[in-house]
């Protein structure tokens, strides 16, 4: 009895079974999250930013060539830094970008670009980039209405915590730093003197009332004074 012999998959179902894929992880959901199924590509990409030139625009060109992400996970890699804004829309490098390359930058540029792209977690949490998977998952499945099981839930939050990874060490004011930088410009006024230039010095002006005794000895009178132009006036 003949044996019928198992087909293996095609290359062309091969190929339409990643598109399928790849357009599922690609979707677009409620919040406006972005999100990309390879988040080990957009790691790379940015840990090559501050090593790289600044292009003119940051084209597909240019993410395949020297960033060296190409295929189908580089596609959302540069809507994800338009999302938050280290890319304009034309794809042209923003000033957030230029602080991203800098090493005492980074960070705080690494936590605007969460604050810009994931605006709807961070409504929800201002300190969203300090906060633990758990908690993170909490509020994506809130903002997106997904259920925590979609593997969506799971692509928005690797592609948080690429950010979140730098982001970490940013160095942010706090409110008592504000208020001592507020107070050191306003504690002390600018006091203008008789020249009109500023000294910055504050000029105390007394008022002496002197009751005199009633006497007609003008004596008297000249050792009061004497004593107040000794003791006072000097």
């Amino acid at each position: 009895m003949a044996i019928a012999d198992k087909k293996k998959p095609s290359k062309l179902a091969a190929s339409e079974a990643n598109q399928a894929t790849e357009k599922a992880a690609r979707r677009r959901i409620p919040g406006g999250l972005p999100y990309t199924s390879s988040p080990g590509v957009l790691k790379r990409v940015l840990d090559k930013i501050p090593t790289s030139e600044k292009p003119g625009i940051f084209s597909p060109d240019f993410l395949g060539t020297v960033m060296g992400a190409t295929g189908g996970a580089a596609r959302p890699i540069i809507p994800i830094l338009k999302a938050t804004v280290l890319l304009n829309q034309s794809g042209v490098p923003t000033d957030l970008y230029a602080q991203f390359q800098t090493e005492s930058g980074r960070p705080n540029a690494a936590l605007q670009a969460l604050k810009n792209g994931f605006s709807e977690i961070f409504r929800r949490n201002q300190y969203a980039h300090r906060a633990d998977e758990q908690a993170l998952t909490d509020i994506i499945v809130t903002v997106t209405g997904l259920p925590k099981t979609d593997p969506i839930v799971r692509y928005i939050l690797n592609t948080f915590e690429v950010f979140q990874a730098t982001a970490k060490n940013a160095q942010e004011k706090t409110f008592a730093e504000e208020s001592v930088e507020t107070r050191d410009a306003t504690e002390i006024p600018d006091v203008m003197n008789a020249s009109g230039r500023s000294n910055n010095r504050l000029n105390l002006a007394y008022n002496i009332n002197v009751v005199l005794p009633e006497t007609t000895n003008v004596e008297v009178y000249n050792a009061i004074f004497r004593s107040l132009k000794g003791n006072l006036l000097n």
